[in-house]
This record gives structure tokens, sequence and C-alpha cells, in this order.
């Protein structure tokens, strides 16, 4: 469990103690929403070989199949916390390379700008809560932490 610091008010200190108190199943649900992204991206079926094709990439079966592996690998660290921040260096490098690549709102039809812009910065606070998740660890519910008491 983690220590809550000091409110800087008192009335705030209850959300420190919630915070403080359920630090471990709030990380595992962090860690759960997170990895919701990627499941719920493949679930819509991409990145498939058409939606890369139009990105303009060439060999689009390759890095369709690249894509989906590393969502999955992304998937499985974070639900499980296992080498999670590892998972986390990953997943926040494929945020970025997707971003990069997928959503140059700038390129598409004025119809489509809004929609691309939305989803670039959406990934900006995805990348936030990745970054967040490799600082303060997997919590205590995670094979990771049971690893490490084993150890």
């Amino acid at each position: 469990m983690m220590k809550a610091e000091t409110s800087s008010h008192p009335i705030l200190s209850y959300a420190d103690s919630v915070a403080a108190n359920m630090s471990d199943s709030l990380l595992l649900v962090g860690r759960i929403l997170i990895a919701s992204v990627f499941v719920l991206t493949a679930w819509g079926g991409s990145p498939n070989v058409e939606y890369i094709t139009a990105l303009g990439l060439s060999n689009p079966e390759f890095w369709s199949a690249l894509a989906v592996t590393v969502e999955w690998i992304i998937r499985a660290t974070l639900v499980l916390g296992v080498a999670t921040r590892y998972g986390a260096i990953l997943a926040f490098l494929y945020v970025v390379i997707a971003t990069v690549l997928a959503h140059r709102y700038w390129q598409y039809p004025a119809a489509q700008q809004t929609v691309q812009y939305i989803f670039g910065t959406k990934n900006f606070s995805i990348l936030g809560g990745i970054l967040t998740l490799f600082i303060v660890g997997p919590g205590r519910r995670s094979f990771d932490s049971i690893f490490a008491r084993r150890s």
C-alpha cells in the first residue's frame, strides 16, 4: 500500500485516505481500463490490413500482424501485471507511433478532421495514464508483486 501524502486542506484528507487504502485495487482497475483501449480497438477490427493500406504503409500484412501481436502483449502485461513497466513502455511507444501514423488530422478531409483531432488528443490522455502507470508500478494486485515477494 502506498503512503498518502498529507493533504493541503483537511476536507481533502478523506480523498487522500481513500487513495491510500485502495491504491492497489485502484491500480488494478486503472491497468484494466488502460488495457481496454487496446482490447476495444482490436475488437473493432483495427489495425487491419485495409486500414494500414489506407495509411499508405508498404507491406500492410506485416504491420497489421505486428500491431495485433503488440496489442496482445500490452493487454497481457497490463491486465495481469506481468512485466508491467515494460508493458507500459511498449504501450507508450505503440500509442506514439499510432498517433503519428494514423491521426494526422490535417491530412484528412474537412468532415473527418475533428474526429481525427479528438482521436489524437485522446491518445495524449492515454499516454498520460501509461506514463503514470510506468512511474507508480502495478501495485500489489499483480504478478510482478507476487514474484517480487518470492525473491
